[in-house]
């Protein structure tokens, strides 16, 4: 849903619920700073689509403070990225992942519950999805809803075996935790390029030209929003500096240097291989 009057459809539905599912969609592998870019409701009888690209979600969070119960599935993640985003504060929640682990379940991912309970397969297909493009496929859009299709139902077994099991109250101090953890800050290690397992066996020289490349490309992932990772990956960085190209040649013979990659970074390069040679001096 896209749109208010789809909202208020939503909202109304959630305030009568006294248990709601909850799953969110963010970009993490696609952006820099990563964003929430989609959130999948299910109450007992609809599923719901969210998309706070283009709707302010900003009603829903007080509604979900009320004190109903919010079933999520791995909720550390989602309960960080909803307090990042917009404050939000969900007191009373049960982790399905977490509950399934405290009963001893072999298989904790949400695709292993929903294949013992229902004798389904679940999809990945879209698990790394750029959810932060538009528009989204139906096919996208079905992956999404299914991850809180099933969750109310997972949740009826696993509530029912913590009680009877007498574990319920040690799960819910458990939830409570998860319900408390705060956003991390996104904090940049200059030196983070130490623990690149490659980098223990470059020379000085090399391990110079690596750290360049390590700072330079930070810097360029945020300007152009995208995932450090994305815009040169560290097996091409630390090939890069164990072989210290000195002409856009020799740049180009290094593996993983594509012609694409030295057009858009060869500037780039060339500037950390210089910054680490003066500072070497």
């Amino acid at each position: 849903m896209a749109d208010p009057a789809a909202l208020e459809h939503l909202l109304e539905a959630v305030r009568g619920a006294p248990l709601v599912a909850l799953d969110t969609e963010s970009n993490s592998f696609h952006a820099y700073r990563e964003r929430v870019c989609l959130l999948q409701l299910s109450t007992r009888d609809q599923d719901f689509i969210l998309d706070p690209l283009a709707v302010s979600p900003a009603p829903l969070g007080p509604i979900l403070a009320e004190g109903r119960e919010v079933v999520l599935h791995g909720a550390d993640y989602d309960v960080r990225c909803l307090k990042r985003e917009w404050g939000w504060s969900l007191p009373r929640i049960f982790d399905t992942m977490a509950a399934a682990r405290r009963l001893g379940r072999a298989g904790l991912g949400l695709t292993d519950l929903v294949a013992s309970q229902f004798g389904a397969r679940l999809s990945k297909e879209f698990q790394r999805s750029d959810w932060g493009q538009r528009p989204l496929s139906d096919a996208q859009l079905h992956y999404a809803s299914l991850d809180t299709h099933f969750l109310l139902p997972i949740y009826d077994r696993l509530h029912s075996e913590l009680q009877e099991r007498g574990l319920l109250d040690e799960a819910r101090k458990e939830f409570d935790k998860i319900a408390a953890v705060e956003p991390r800050p996104r904090v940049f290690d200059p030196e983070g390029w130490r623990r690149i397992k490659a980098a223990r066996a470059l020379e000085p020289a090399s391990r110079a030209i690596l750290r360049a490349l390590w700072v330079a490309r930070e810097q360029r992932a945020s300007e152009v929003d995208r995932p450090p990772f994305k815009v040169l990956a560290e097996p091409t960085m630390v090939e890069i500096a164990r072989r210290r190209p000195r002409t856009p040649d020799e740049l180009a013979r290094v593996p993983g240097v594509t012609a694409v990659l030295q057009r858009r970074l060869g500037g780039l390069i060339e500037a950390a291989l210089r910054a680490a040679e003066q500072g070497g001096r």
